[in-house]
């Protein structure tokens, strides 16, 4: 059987078949209806991209408009630098220690401890702020009765830059007290370069 015999009984197949017509329509009923889903789903996806958008646009301009943004950077700028300000700033390293030291004298002075020892254990840069020292230091010493509240209030006026990592109390007859401590300090400003001497012979050139 060659093509168009065959398709000739395909044609008659259909004319004579209601069931096969009906089946047919069926199927581009389904076809139909699943485009026609597929198009909608497709067009309100679209329209949530483009209201998403054009609400980002609308606050971005509204931004854009606000005359506000720069006072308030100065502000932050002048916050900051007021905060770093407010460091404590040592000579040296070593006079770092000696800040500390005296700090934490202080403190246990004011909160009547007995036989107090502080002693400065090590000196380091703060990772990831070169003009920084932290010191940290041991204070121990026994705390008076009923006076651990008022050493402790003591300690925390220190904050935020020196700060207690550990505190260890140990009842007994006497109430034993050891804490470390951790104190920030900047370091000197950087002195200005030495202006050039127009006497001095000039280098890198000929003789």
């Amino acid at each position: 059987m060659n093509a168009r015999e065959q398709f000739e009984r395909m044609r008659q197949e259909w004319r004579q078949s209601r069931r096969l017509r009906l089946g047919a329509l069926v199927v581009l009923l389904i076809i139909g209806a699943h485009v026609v889903l597929t198009l909608s789903d497709r067009q309100q996806a679209m329209a949530q991209d483009y209201r998403r958008d054009a609400a980002l646009l609308g606050r971005l301009e509204e931004a854009s408009h606000e005359s506000a943004w720069p006072e308030r950077a100065e502000q932050a700028e002048a916050a900051a630098d007021a905060m770093r300000a407010s460091i404590p700033q040592a000579a040296s390293d070593g006079l770092a220690q000696a800040e500390l030291q005296a700090w934490l004298s202080g403190q246990a002075a004011t909160g009547q401890l007995q036989q107090a020892r502080v002693r400065a254990e090590a000196t380091l840069d703060v990772p990831g702020q070169p003009e920084l020292w932290q010191v940290v230091a041991r204070l121990e010493g026994a705390v008076p009765a009923g006076g651990l509240d008022r050493f402790l209030q003591s300690l925390s006026s220190g904050l935020p830059w020196i700060q207690v990592e550990r505190l260890e109390i140990t009842e007994g007859r006497e109430t034993q007290l050891s804490a470390i401590v951790r104190g920030y300090y900047r370091k000197p400003d950087a002195a200005p370069a030495a202006p050039a001497d127009a006497n001095a012979p000039a280098t890198g050139g000929a003789p």
